[in-house]
């Protein structure tokens, strides 16, 4: 019996007509994919970017916050684990009560460090009571809030707008005991003469400036207004 017009059982072709049929093009279904794969990405790289803003953000508040010092500031940013600090103002309090204030163009605090402040431009005001106001300057200072202490260097003045003015190179403040110490050469103005030494200490509470180390004075002609001379 021949086989040729034998006809197929149902299933089988079912079978070859569903592989024989045309199929529907699997590409706009894989574009599609991949742009639900790429948008998840972004929103999980974004995601991540803000909580990891957040955090910083958080942790800046936290450390600042933790600080025994009143700090105030224009404008605050971040450059990896360093925080930025513009105009920051500091508030702190010496052994007897007495406020001091600083101020400086610019701050940096590592959170890694919260206690440290690198600061430029730094301007200091400090309550003497009764008497004039201390004011210091200094180029750049690295404050410790902590310790209530900054070591000051490239360039550092420190006066009362009347008595004296201290020049110095680098030194050290002691803003809570308001003691300043510096082993680098120094120059005191008066009005009568200028002194100047290899190291100098100053305690400001006991109205004490110490020279040492070839200490030499150099006074000022004095200035005979016209008139006033001897007859």
């Amino acid at each position: 019996m021949s086989t040729r017009n034998r006809e197929l059982p149902a299933p089988t072709r079912d079978r070859l007509a569903a592989l024989s049929a045309p199929r529907a093009s699997q590409i706009p279904m894989a574009v599609r994919h991949t742009q639900r794969v790429a948008k998840l990405r972004r929103n999980i790289v974004w995601g991540v970017g803000g909580i990891v803003t957040i955090c910083a953000v958080f942790l800046a508040y936290h450390f600042i916050s933790s600080l025994a010092i009143d700090l105030r500031f224009a404008h605050i940013g971040f450059q990896g684990a360093r925080i930025t600090i513009e105009q920051p103002r500091l508030v702190g309090y010496q052994k007897d009560g007495r406020q001091y204030e600083l101020k400086a163009r610019m701050g940096v605090q590592d959170i890694h460090k919260p206690d440290i402040f690198e600061l430029e431009g730094l301007e200091a005001r400090l309550e003497m009571g009764q008497g004039l106001p201390v004011l210091l300057t200094s180029a750049a200072a690295v404050y410790d809030g902590k310790q209530d202490r900054a070591e000051l260097s490239n360039g550092v003045r420190i006066f009362d707008e009347k008595n004296y003015d201290l020049r110095l190179e680098s030194a050290t403040m002691d803003f809570k005991a308001s003691t300043l110490v510096s082993q680098r050469p120094a120059t005191l103005k008066l009005d009568c003469c200028d002194v100047d030494g290899k190291a100098v200490e100053l305690a400001q509470a006991e109205s004490r400036l110490t020279f040492t180390g070839a200490v030499h004075s150099t006074f000022h002609e004095q200035k005979t207004e016209p008139g006033t001379g001897s007859k």
